[in-house]
């Protein structure tokens, strides 16, 4: 095979041009090493030490959580045992017509007349729903108020809203809603929407 040189002309070359060769030829194979073999590796290695600071992270992260984690059981614990004493103050679906008679025997014990006593479709909100009913009652003032009064103690909560009164005569005609909450299931509470960001 023909090189074009003879390679013992290098030998007889002066020392710092056969350094300067060697040093070359050094060059050449440590940029191919470089190139074919060394910068995959070092890219490899960089992207090991990032996804190695990803997961410390993450290892932080869930000890940090960890730590909190009794706490958080304790304000869980707290949480529904709130939320348990709420829903005793909450009627449930089955007691719902029970208290709407309990509210109008409460009229009647008053000598009301009901010339409107009309349960509207339950709202749901986020844990509670509201049960409202349309009701008009005829009778004079001081047993108006002290039948308002019987439905604002009932055991339930229960609230009057929007009361327009008219008197005629001796005689009062009061409109207003008497609206109770019922507690809702975990199931049955509306799925929140969520907007985005």
């Amino acid at each position: 095979m023909e090189l074009g040189f003879d390679p013992a002309d290098i030998l007889r070359l002066p020392l710092f041009k056969k350094i300067g060769i060697g040093l070359l030829i050094l060059l050449i194979l440590a940029a191919g090493y470089w190139h074919f073999s060394l910068r995959d590796q070092l890219q490899r290695v960089d992207a090991n030490a990032a996804a190695i600071t990803a997961l410390e992270n993450s290892i932080a992260s869930k000890k940090r959580m960890l730590l909190a984690l009794p706490r958080l059981r304790k304000e869980l614990i707290a949480l529904k045992k709130r939320e348990a004493k709420a829903a005793r103050k909450l009627p449930s679906k089955k007691e719902i017509p029970a208290l709407l008679t309990d509210i109008s025997n409460a009229g009647h014990e008053q000598g009301l007349e009901f010339t409107l006593f009309a349960p509207k479709p339950e709202l749901p909100m986020d844990v509670y729903a509201k049960v409202p009913v349309e009701v008009k009652v005829r009778g004079p003032y001081h047993e108006t108020l002290l039948f308002m009064n019987q439905v604002a103690r009932l055991s339930r909560i229960v609230t009057f809203s929007n009361i327009k009164m008219k008197p005629k005569g001796k005689i009062l005609n009061t409109q207003a809603w008497v609206t109770t909450y019922r507690f809702l299931d975990v199931n049955k509470r509306p799925v929140k929407k969520r907007g985005r960001k």
